[in-house]
């Protein structure tokens, strides 16, 4: 058999395998049918983790590798989760308003919403749609997505807008610049805060984390929260001030390490495409993540560290982590390098 008609016969199983994961799917959809009927959840990482063995068990007796078994049944589960999740709940119906619906994070809410059987509507200058804030005063619910430095001052326009049963909540990434204005707000309404900790070229909140702030009003935060239960994705409610210390290590410090590494390379000079030639594994692993954070808005990561109220805590555990790192290094005793190491590992696993 020649080479052509070997590639022939891949391509022939490449379209099977295409059509029976579309046929999965599809079954995995009668199935999240049947678990809305009996108010099921729609994840069950029980079963997932068996699906994984299943499919680890069956590669290693065709000779197939772990690795590529785990990752080819969690893209299917994931998938088959998405389906599941897009069944109607029944609990749509809701006429939402999307203030920055023509933002990235605006279209991806708008369609999350819509996908959930709501009515959306998208309140941006940039669409020229006809729609304006006034319009608000129509909406069973109200999301604000715009920049962290307005986020106050659209909320101070929707008091004179909403009635006080309208379900309001912001979507920014630092809480500290509208704090004062949220709590002032629910004390009289029903005013909430979100922060989807994921990007708008998310395709579903399968996996992913969601926080929900409490700022006062305790109902208007598992109203929120409710609107996205049970689409996959992990739901946490915390306090309105636990917020911004939270993300001042998983935004602030993850954002100030890849700027920190790029600034580096980028003064190291070696090109890029040098450094490549030459990458290791550990390098590669962390290239995606660090290229992305190059390629984001400057303006919204300088807010990200500039305005949160705990970044000074951050800084300073930062900048000694840093100087104990270099002086560990330096040593030509490895003590404290291995310690550091150690500390590492029984944080990550409990174990030295």
């Amino acid at each position: 058999m020649g080479l052509d008609e070997l590639r022939e016969g891949i391509s022939r199983i490449d379209a099977e395998l295409v059509r029976l994961m579309a046929e999965r799917t599809g079954l995995a959809k009668k199935v999240g049918e049947i678990k809305r009927e009996k108010h099921l959840p729609i994840r069950d990482e029980a079963v997932e983790k068996k699906v994984i063995a299943r499919y680890v068990d069956a590669g290693k007796e065709a000779g197939l590798s772990r690795e590529v078994m785990v990752s080819v049944a969690s893209a299917l589960i994931k998938e088959a989760v998405e389906a599941e999740s897009r069944v109607p709940s029944g609990r749509g119906g809701r006429r939402i308003a999307v203030i920055g619906g023509a933002g990235k994070m605006g279209v991806w809410i708008s369609d999350f919403l819509r996908d959930s059987g709501h009515e959306t509507i998208a309140i941006d200058p940039a669409l020229d749609n006809g729609f304006s804030i006034e319009d608000c005063a129509g909406c069973d619910a109200v999301v604000v997505s715009v920049p962290i430095h307005s986020v106050a001052g659209v909320l101070g326009q929707l008091e004179s807008i909403c009635p006080p049963d309208t379900l309001i909540f912001d979507l920014a990434s630092l809480k500290t610049p509208a704090e004062a204005k949220l709590r002032e707000m629910a004390g009289s309404r029903k005013v909430c805060s979100v922060h989807p900790m994921f990007g708008p070229s998310a395709t579903s909140m399968y996996g992913r984390n969601l926080i929900v702030c409490d700022c006062g009003n305790r109902a208007a935060a598992e109203e929120a929260a409710d609107l996205f239960s049970d689409s996959g994705g992990n739901v946490r409610v915390m306090g309105l001030s636990e917020h911004d210390s939270y993300m001042s290590y998983v935004l602030g410090l993850t954002h100030a390490v890849n700027i920190a590494l790029f600034t580096v390379l980028q003064r190291s000079g070696y090109s890029f495409e040098d450094l490549r030639t030459v990458s290791s594994t550990t390098f590669n692993k962390g290239l995606d993540t660090n290229m992305s954070v190059a390629s984001e808005d400057p303006m919204l990561y300088y807010e990200i560290q500039h305005m949160n109220s705990h970044r000074d805590e951050m800084w300073s555990l930062f900048a000694g982590a840093v100087e104990d790192l270099r002086e560990c290094s330096l040593s030509g005793d490895p003590a404290g390098f291995v310690a550091l190491m150690d500390a590492g590992r029984e944080y990550f696993y409990g174990k030295r």
